[in-house]
């Protein structure tokens, strides 16, 4: 077992972990008793998937792919709004959100479609592009761009390995474009407007535009050692908002400083490079399944630290394993369950 686990992939996730437990502490101890007991639970869970045989996954791929369509249609017809959205069964004691476990729903799709169709033949790629749609239509209608922008771009992630070629992709750019123009109109005004901010935040300062401002003073603050723990003035003193979750990064960025969020970044690209490397090593479908993973967490990566930082427009995406939440928390952490079983296996073989 010791020869098989991956110690080095163990020790980035809890490093992660121990990080955003460490930040959400600072900014409310009733939240991070929380995020630490979800933790617990996504952490057997991936204990519990990483000893299972993932090849099984195919036969209950579209079991669960119908299941969560139908909750996230549930959800548009029977949900209540939530600061403007629509994305959480509330049940009292907990919320769930099944645009997380949508993302792992399509990823073990996916692979199981393409673990038997190339994306060389376009009505492959057809194929695939209308099993991620429903569910990225779903999710935008919430209405939740972020995480419907990230649907696609696993579909591409996983489509690349399954030898997509530059014409199709071409042909499907075209496509989003025109689907993108039509769509654009359906946006709520906020959506509009915060698309206007990231051109120019200064523009309504303290309206939709105090997002970003907010987030970069708080990076600003920092400088290089940081504020210090529990003593950043925005983060602290309600200025960020979502403070614990969407503005995390600019929340460890103004306590810690550069140095503390530079660390950040380089466990969390370091970890990030770790599945790459295994994704040549395994069979066709745990290749599929493996990028998907890796898709997952390099999109949400990238777009959070990139609205946090006011180069990308603000969307509402988690940072996986930094930002509070349940739903993202254990959907990661299932997702690298499957990720252990795949490299265990691929050791073996």
């Amino acid at each position: 077992m010791r020869r098989r686990w991956d110690l080095l992939l163990t020790v980035q996730i809890l490093a992660i972990g121990a990080i955003s437990l460490l930040i959400i502490f600072s900014i409310n101890n009733s939240l991070a008793r929380n995020q630490f007991l979800f933790w617990i639970l996504g952490l057997f869970i991936l204990y519990i998937t990483s000893r299972l045989d993932y090849h099984r996954l195919k036969k209950f791929a579209a079991p669960l792919y119908t299941i969560v369509l139908t909750a996230l249609a549930l959800l548009l017809l029977f949900g209540l709004p939530i600061r403007g959205s629509i994305r959480w069964f509330d049940l009292g004691f907990l919320r769930i959100q099944p645009s997380e476990i949508a993302k792992a729903a399509t990823i073990i799709l996916l692979a199981s479609f393409y673990g038997n169709h190339s994306a060389r033949d376009f009505k492959n790629v057809l194929v695939s592009f209308a099993i991620v749609l429903p569910v990225a239509i779903l999710i935008f209608l919430q209405p939740d761009i972020g995480n419907s922008l990230a649907l696609v771009a696993i579909w591409f992630g996983v489509s690349f390995v399954a030898d997509l070629k530059l014409r199709p992709v071409v042909l499907l750019l075209i496509i989003l474009s025109l689907i993108s123009l039509v769509f654009f109109e359906t946006l709520a005004p906020y959506q509009k407007q915060r698309i206007e901010s990231f051109l120019d935040p200064s523009h309504d300062p303290l309206g939709i535009g105090y997002n970003i401002i907010q987030s970069k003073i708080a990076i600003g603050a920092g400088e290089i050692f940081g504020r210090g723990f529990a003593n950043g003035s925005q983060s602290q003193l309600n200025f960020l908002p979502e403070a614990e979750s969407d503005f995390i990064f600019a929340s460890i960025a103004e306590q810690l400083g550069f140095f503390g969020s530079g660390i950040l970044l380089l466990v969390y690209t370091w970890f990030i490079l770790r599945l790459v490397q295994y994704i040549q090593k395994t069979d066709r479908f745990g290749q599929l399944l493996l990028c998907g993973i890796t898709t997952f967490f390099l999109i949400q990566f990238t777009i959070n630290v990139g609205m946090n930082m006011g180069l990308l427009p603000v969307t509402g995406i988690t940072l996986p394993l930094v930002s509070y939440g349940g739903s993202s928390l254990v959907v990661s952490l299932f997702m690298l369950g499957l990720a252990f079983s795949i490299i265990k296996q691929s050791d073996r073989s």
